[in-house]
């Protein structure tokens, strides 16, 4: 004997299921309908239906209770107040990290222009340099004839 079990007797084993046993297992579901009806029907059929049922209704995911939703807003103007702070400590830290850019700028700037404004400096010390090495030789000269004892 060919009995055919219904999608609606499916759906309504599946359901009293869920309401009695809260979680229900595929293979719960077929032993009921075993049960009740005699016969299992098409494991393919039945599993998806099984499936489809246990996803939860849109009703059931939003909050269950006033207090939920409280706890809610509570969480979300928290969560806002704290990206409120994290965006004002940003701005200030990039504000502070422009500053010190901008400062460091102009001091490399200020003491590149003060290079550029005395070029000669190196040859300027060069020649320094070359009269103290003269000044030198001439004073270690006067110090040998002085103590040497003057056999010119």
């Amino acid at each position: 004997m060919n009995l055919q079990i219904t999608d609606q007797d499916i759906r309504a084993t599946c359901r009293d299921l869920q309401n009695t046993y809260g979680r229900v297992s595929g293979r719960g579901l077929c032993q009921e309908l075993r049960a009740r009806f005699g016969a299992v029907g098409k494991t393919t059929r039945v599993f998806r239906i099984w499936r489809e049922e246990r996803v939860p209704a849109p009703a059931s995911r939003s909050p269950q209770s006033s207090a939920d939703v409280a706890l809610l807003r509570r969480r979300v103007e928290a969560a806002e107040a704290r990206a409120n702070q994290n965006l004002q400590r940003a701005e200030l830290a990039e504000y502070r990290e422009r500053a010190h850019q901008e400062h460091w700028a102009m001091e490399i700037d200020r003491l590149r222009q003060a290079l550029q404004s005395q070029p000669d400096q190196a040859a300027i010390i060069r020649a320094l340099q070359a009269q103290v090495l003269a000044l030198t030789r001439e004073v270690q000269g006067l110090r040998a004839e002085l103590t040497g004892g003057g056999a010119t």
